[in-house]
Formats: C-alpha cells, sequence, structure tokens
C-alpha cells in the first residue's frame, strides 16, 4: 500500500545523515529561466497552451445557462458554461462575426449567450443560433459558425482546460495523483475560501516555494516549522513532472500500524500531503480541507497567485467559526511566502545571481524544470538555458519498494 510505502519512506528521510546512494549533484538552475523574455515565450506556448489546467469548479457553474470566464491564460479569453443537458464545456469567448467577446461579466446565468457588440447568439453547446439580418449575409452557414471549443473535462468537481485539441485525456495526464485525490472525499467538499494577489516574481519562484520545506523553519519558524518535522519528509517524483510531498505532523505516530495495516489515505491524517500537478498547481492538503494553489504567469516578472479552498459541507448558513478562523490561519502563512517572493525576483533580475543551486530536499523543483523543458522540446530551448535531464532514474514505480537508496 502506498501509506505504508510513505512511512517507510519517513523513517528513513529521518534517519539519513547523507542523500541517498547515487542520488546525483543536480547541475546549477540557469537563472535567465528566471529573467528572459524568450523562455518565458516559449512557456506559455509549449507548457500553458499545451497544457491541462484547473479553470474552477462545478459550484461555480452550477445549473443550466450559469457561465464563467476563464482569463488566466495570456491571450486565451475562455468562456466555461454548464449546458441543457447538464454538461459543463469550454469555448474561447470570441465572436464569429468580428471577434467581440460573446460575454462581458465575469459570471453569471443568461437564457442564450449573445454577444454585446451585434447580438449574434449561441445555444449553450456553442452553435450558433441567430444572426441580426442573416439575408446580408449571403450564402451564408451558421453550422460552420459556432464558438471555438476548447478541451474542458471535470475529474471529481474540479474543472480543467486544455488548448491542445490533441492532449491526452485528464485522467492520463493526472497518473498516479488520480487516485490519490480519490481518498479525499474531493468530489463531497465545498467551495469555502477564495484568494488572489498579483506578485511582482516570475510563476516559478512563486511555485518554488510551495514544493519544499527546507526553509519552514526559517520563513515560518512560529507557523508551519512549529507544526510540521521538516526532515521527516519524503518527495514523490511522479511522471508528467507532477510530484508529491508528505512531511510527519510533529508528534504523529507513523511507526505502529493498525490491526490489518495502513488503510488507504491514511497519509492524509498522519502527514502534511502536498501534491504539484505540473505545470502550475500545487495542493496542500488537510483533515477534510484542500488549498488549490494556482500560479498565473503575467511577464517574465509577474504572476498571480491564485487560491480556492475546498472544504467539508457546513450546510446552510455562515461559514462556521473554527473553518473560518483555520482559513485566516492559512491566509497568514501564504503572507510569509509572497512577502518574501517579490525581494528573490529582485535579487534574480540584479545580474548577480548566475543560478539556482538545489539539494536533494529540493529535487521536486528541478523534476519540474525537466518537464518544463521536455514540453518546449530540447531544440528549440535557449542555448545556455536548459537543465540537464537526471532524475527519471527516481521517479516512482508503483511495483516496486521506493525507499530511497534500499
Amino acid at each position: 500500500m502506498i501509506d505504508e510505502r510513505i512511512f517507510a519512506e519517513i523513517r528513513y528521510e529521518r534517519g539519513r545523515n547523507d542523500a541517498p546512494p547515487g542520488f546525483p549533484s543536480m547541475p546549477e538552475i540557469p537563472g535567465g529561466r528566471y529573467t528572459r523574455q524568450d523562455f518565458f515565450d516559449l512557456e506559455v506556448e509549449h507548457v500553458f497552451r499545451k497544457s491541462w489546467v484547473m479553470a474552477g469548479h462545478v459550484e461555480e457553474v452550477p445549473a443550466p445557462g450559469a457561465y464563467k470566464l476563464f482569463t488566466k491564460l495570456l491571450g486565451a479569453p475562455i468562456l466555461i458554461v454548464r449546458g441543457r443537458d447538464d454538461v459543463v464545456r469550454a469555448f474561447y469567448n470570441t465572436c464569429r462575426h468580428r471577434g467581440a467577446p460573446v460575454v462581458k461579466d465575469e459570471a453569471g446565468r443568461c437564457n442564450v449567450l449573445r454577444c454585446q457588440y451585434h447580438s449574434w447568439a449561441y445555444d449553450f453547446d456553442g452553435r450558433l443560433i441567430q444572426v441580426p439580418d442573416e439575408h446580408d449575409f449571403g450564402d451564408f452557414d451558421k453550422e460552420a459558425r459556432g464558438l471555438i471549443p476548447v478541451r474542458c473535462e471535470i475529474y471529481r468537481g474540479v474543472i480543467f482546460v486544455n488548448q491542445d485539441p490533441d492532449a491526452a485525456p485528464l485522467i492520463d495526464w493526472m497518473g498516479p495523483l488520480a487516485e490519490e485525490w480519490s481518498w479525499t472525499g474531493l468530489e463531497t467538499l465545498r467551495v469555502d475560501y477564495r484568494w488572489s494577489r498579483i506578485i511582482d516574481c516570475n510563476w516559478k519562484c512563486a511555485l518554488d516555494a510551495f514544493q519544499e520545506v527546507y526553509h519552514i523553519n526559517t520563513l515560518h519558524g512560529a507557523t508551519v516549522g512549529a507544526m510540521l518535522e521538516y526532515k521527516a519528509a519524503t518527495m514523490g517524483l511522479l511522471p508528467g513532472g507532477h510530484s508529491r510531498m508528505c512531511v510527519r505532523y510533529t508528534g504523529a505516530d507513523i511507526d505502529n500500524a493498525p490491526e490489518g495495516g495502513w488503510p488507504p489515505g491514511e497519509m492524509y491524517r498522519r502527514t502534511s500531503v502536498a501534491q504539484t500537478l505540473w505545470p502550475c498547481l500545487n495542493i496542500p492538503w488537510g483533515p477534510g480541507t484542500g488549498k488549490f494553489i494556482l500560479f498565473w504567469p503575467r511577464g517574465v516578472a509577474e504572476c498571480e497567485v491564485e487560491v480556492l479552498g475546498v472544504g467539508e459541507d457546513w450546510g446552510d448558513g455562515p461559514l462556521p467559526a473554527e473553518r473560518a478562523a483555520n482559513n485566516e490561519q492559512f491566509d497568514n502563512i501564504l503572507m510569509e511566502d509572497v512577502l518574501n517572493l517579490e525581494a528573490i525576483q529582485a535579487s534574480l533580475n540584479s545580474g548577480a545571481f548566475t543560478g539556482m543551486m538545489l539539494n536533494y530536499q529540493e529535487r521536486r523543483i528541478y523534476w519540474s524544470h525537466e518537464q518544463i523543458d521536455r514540453a518546449i522540446g530540447a531544440a528549440q530551448v535557449p542555448e545556455g538555458l536548459a537543465v540537464t535531464p537526471m532524475l527519471e532514474p527516481w521517479v516512482e514505480r508503483m511495483d516496486g519498494p521506493q525507499v530511497p537508496g534500499r
């Protein structure tokens, strides 16, 4: 079982005094990957336009005709709408007449999708159904002028989109994380938290802070550092650039399995689990809760950090006080990271920073960079900016022991 393996890895990590035998020294990650426009443009084109990214939660489009705009991908305004057949679909928010946005509000509900410029109207499945003065267009085929679709799939209530029409199905993209999400009861949880902030740093600079716990005793000494034992942490490298981090809660018993062994999902109760769904989603889980933290690029040195939190259904009325207090605590922890990031980017831009040296505890960051280069294509990565692929032998195999060095 995965829980037994996770706890065995944590015990190994607590006891080691050196990196595991055979683990490679990772070369410096070139600093230009965080500061150069040409590399950023390649990321937008090959990473964000060709990957599954989280676009929302089904609660945001609860009934037929309910819609929301998803504008986090540069140059790609996407309209997400629930159809009369209860299917959630995505389209470019671009009228097929003269390119005006079909809807302008960030969210709403309507009987028909009607462009505000010339009143061309579309059904919720994207079909063009009404054109004022249609006779003036001559030989005109409405069937060929529907909204252009965007790949859209839902997993356990979470909406994902992908601009690549040839992309593999979402479930295949998620790999082992799809099964691990199934242990969280995610499909029964409700949205209970939202947060967003523009930060003057590269999107990877922000994401990196959430892929290791090497920093928590320094930056989060009175908060996360007091709750977690950072040396009792195991990092799982997963196919496709995804990864997982499990850190033992201070005082949690991981040594004594209950009769019959560990049940599936026990790691969520005895460790702090955080998963990265490449390229830009990090999810720290808690008892009955999850925070979907998204890192959206806005420019070489600017990103938006967006958080959507889910928790157990609390019924009618306002969020219970204890839940609200937990969210406030998360706010405080989040700001400890955020307030550190702009200063880091200023240092990256200074010219004094040549590159990033990572240790064994920070290997999730390097693995994410490897996947970026695979997505771009090795031949297209600008000279001097590539990372050396070397961590594939350390990717989890689900058919054998995973404890490093054993």
